[in-house]
């Protein structure tokens, strides 16, 4: 129903309210205090939209192995040089394999997200089975302002893995008990409608416990996680444009490193392949978080 009253018989009917909820309780006659003039305009105020934040588009989509050729094929699309060499070797060394594509997407990646045809999920009468119970491609909407991270899970939790990892060209291992891959995301407005996203990956392992964590009041607060290993030398920056999209995946050889853990995934009893995108699906209006 649309709100017909004039603005200005709607704002005495919210002062009015506003009177109404400062009497006191008891009952009798009492004495009626209007509310401080700052008080009422706070409360006359309507609610807006934060205009620092960005909306995130993130496919998680799992690829058989037989299509792992094909799949390895849209790599030739994808532009991984956007990061610099060192990286890529640190990267390749654990069995990531990181890059972007910008503007539109190539057929072949685009069929892989079943962008061309209806997600599964939007169907209200698909029948429920084997293959509908986990889709292949699951896609999600996400918002993040500046001053937040939020977390891309990307694997699901193993009772344990061991994992190798390499750092400065050696090589070791260690096993993980209750482990999920994660990757931790910010994301920073920039000049010219572009947002700098950062991705780090940590390996979120160990019993949930209580434990400390300081919050934007300057108290710390006790909440129940597990223990994390980051891995900050690994961290994936760059700027995207809205369109574009970062592709995220392992090397099939690599199913014991780090990038393996990350992005292999035991479906109904079969070895899968997860490739994780991210799309910058729209910005702020405005340039209010650019860099000055």
């Amino acid at each position: 129903m649309s709100n017909s009253r004039p603005p200005r018989r709607r704002h005495a009917l919210l002062r009015a309210l506003a009177l109404a909820c400062a009497l006191p309780a008891a009952a009798g006659c009492q004495t009626v205090i209007e509310p401080p003039n700052d008080a009422l305009e706070k409360l006359l105020r309507p609610v807006t939209t934060a205009s620092d934040s960005v909306t995130l588009e993130i496919f998680y989509a799992r690829v058989p192995l037989e299509e792992d050729a094909a799949a390895d094929e849209l790599w030739q699309q994808v532009d991984e040089q956007c990061f610099d060499a060192e990286l890529r070797r640190r990267l390749l060394a654990n069995g990531l394999r990181v890059g972007v594509v910008n503007g539109a997407l190539p057929a072949g990646l685009s069929n892989l997200l079943a962008l061309t045809s209806e997600m599964p999920e939007s169907s209200p009468d698909r029948v429920i089975n084997g293959a509908t119970a986990m889709p292949r491609v699951v896609r999600q909407l996400r918002q993040i302002n500046r001053r937040d991270s939020m977390t891309i899970q990307a694997s699901e939790q193993r009772d344990k893995a061991q994992v190798l990892v390499s750092e400065d060209g050696r090589l070791g291992g260690r096993e993980y008990q209750h482990v999920q891959g994660v990757y931790t995301l910010r994301a920073e407005a920039a000049e010219g409608q572009r947002v700098v996203v950062r991705l780090i990956p940590e390996l979120h392992h160990g019993e949930f416990r209580n434990r400390y964590a300081g919050s934007e009041q300057g108290t710390f607060i006790t909440m129940p996680s597990q223990e994390r290993t980051v891995f900050d030398r690994l961290t994936m920056e760059t700027s995207l444009a809205p369109g574009d999209m970062l592709v995220l995946a392992c090397l099939p050889e690599a199913r014991t490193s780090l990038g393996g853990t990350f992005h292999y995934v035991n479906s109904a009893g079969r070895l899968e392949r997860k490739l994780i995108l991210v799309r910058l699906l729209e910005v702020p209006p405005t340039e209010i978080l650019a860099k000055k």
